[in-house]
């Protein structure tokens, strides 16, 4: 409710919204945010996630116990509670698509909020191996560069080489608009979905790469 409501007001009284046009600028102003605020998301559960049972685990640590579980099982339990944020924003659109088109205005909703999620598995990684070897202060500015190269690399070439702003990529041909916010041109080579797979596997590997360089690092951490 959050993030949908506030911003169904904003559509309701932009331009196009004005024109006639209140689905469609809902859905892609929700989806835009969507993207942005996963890099800052990821950030958030990481370090507080990592700080909040520090003294625990200083206590499991002292037994012969493989660390690197904790640590996979940790950004496990972080994706399936992202998950589960996505699948609720994902409702509240599909619900709200239906009641203002019909039912067919909910279709492209679970792909427009659930590969953006998979593409910011990576960031979440990062974040979460970051807080693990330097603490919250870093992790969140990880996240904060996240929102902002997002706004600025998604719909530019450079995109590769930025994780944080892989999420907000896939939001790009999804809904429909530019990462600044401006409507896609019909035939814009920007609506091209055939980078979105792509997303998906880049995120899962590098996901892989961290946890198994954090799981090391882990390993070896000192008490």
């Amino acid at each position: 409710f959050v993030l949908v409501l506030p911003l169904g007001v904003i559509a309701i009284f932009s331009p196009e919204g004005r024109s006639g046009d209140v689905w469609g600028t809902w859905f892609s102003v929700t989806l835009l945010f969507w993207g942005m605020f996963l890099p800052m998301g990821a950030a958030l559960y990481s370090a507080m996630s990592v700080r909040t049972d520090m003294a625990s685990r200083r206590v499991v640590y002292a037994y012969a116990f493989p660390r690197h579980r904790i640590l996979v099982g940790r950004f496990l339990a972080l994706l399936l509670l992202w998950l589960g944020s996505a699948l609720l924003l994902a409702l509240l659109l599909m619900a709200v698509g239906a009641v203002l088109v019909g039912p067919r205005a909910a279709l492209p909703v679970p792909m427009g909020v659930l590969v953006p999620w998979v593409g910011a598995a990576a960031t979440l990684a990062l974040c979460l191996v970051v807080a693990e070897r330097w603490g919250t202060g870093l992790t969140a500015v990880i996240g904060v560069l996240g929102m902002l190269l997002s706004g600025v690399m998604a719909d530019t070439s450079a995109w590769w080489f930025v994780p944080m702003v892989w999420p907000l990529r896939a939001v790009v041909p999804l809904a429909g608009i530019e990462a600044s916010g401006v409507p896609l041109e019909p035939g814009d080579p920007l609506f091209s979905l055939a980078l979105l797979p792509v997303v998906a596997a880049l995120s899962l590997a590098l996901s892989i790469v961290l946890l198994a360089a954090g799981a090391c690092h882990v390993n070896r951490k000192e008490l």
